[in-house]
């Protein structure tokens, strides 16, 4: 029982919306504009870049505060899993209708707060999609995806290293199945739409 009131007040914590309760105070609703997304990237390009930081790195310790409260009632196994939810909490949150952010960021709180150094892999992964490609989200993907190779192969413990297996499948998925305010185009393959929506977050070039 205690480890499903810790799950589920994880997930609660998780789908507390930062960057959309920024929005709100500044008098703009970010689930109207742009793409939708509700995450510290998007609160910085429309609210600007101290309010957008400030809700980013709120919503980066959401996984954290889950955790830490995970660990003081259950195990370690049990603060990961916890880590994780929160993440998921926040790309789907019941708050907004399931309608969220991507959770780089909270994933990367997540696995600092599960004691992994490795998680700067995935901030270089993000600094240098900015750089080349101006979109920090394929890099971090990819630096998440060198982070959960690393925690494999250098011995860290299996439960780190199933989170940050885990925490890279669900953001991938969040990029994949994410909301989308348009309906998908009827002339592209499916090989293509989910190409642009890995590499562009988007349905249409």
């Amino acid at each position: 029982m205690t480890t499903l009131l810790v799950l589920l007040l994880a997930y609660s914590i998780g789908s507390v919306p930062f960057a959309y309760l920024a929005g709100r105070l500044a008098g703009r609703d970010l689930l109207a504009e742009g793409s939708g997304g509700v995450s510290g990237t998007a609160a910085i390009e429309r609210l600007g870049k101290v309010p957008g930081a400030i809700a980013g790195l709120a919503d980066a310790l959401k996984p954290a505060l889950a955790i830490f409260i995970a660990q003081r009632l259950a195990t370690y196994e049990v603060s990961a899993v916890a880590g994780v939810v929160a993440v998921a909490g926040h790309v789907w949150p019941f708050t907004l209708r399931f309608r969220g952010g991507r959770g780089i960021g909270p994933a990367g709180g997540a696995l600092a707060a599960l004691g992994s150094w490795h998680m700067a892999l995935a901030f270089a992964g993000m600094v240098l999609g900015k750089a080349i490609i101006k979109d920090s989200a394929p890099g971090a993907l990819i630096g998440f995806f060198a982070t959960a190779i690393v925690l494999s192969l250098t011995g860290a413990a299996l439960t780190l290293s199933l989170a940050g297996w885990t925490l890279l499948a669900l953001l991938i998925t969040a990029r994949l199945v994410g909301y989308r305010k348009a309906d998908a185009p009827d002339d592209v393959s499916t090989a293509t739409l989910l190409w642009r929506r890995f590499l562009l977050d988007r349905d249409r070039p």
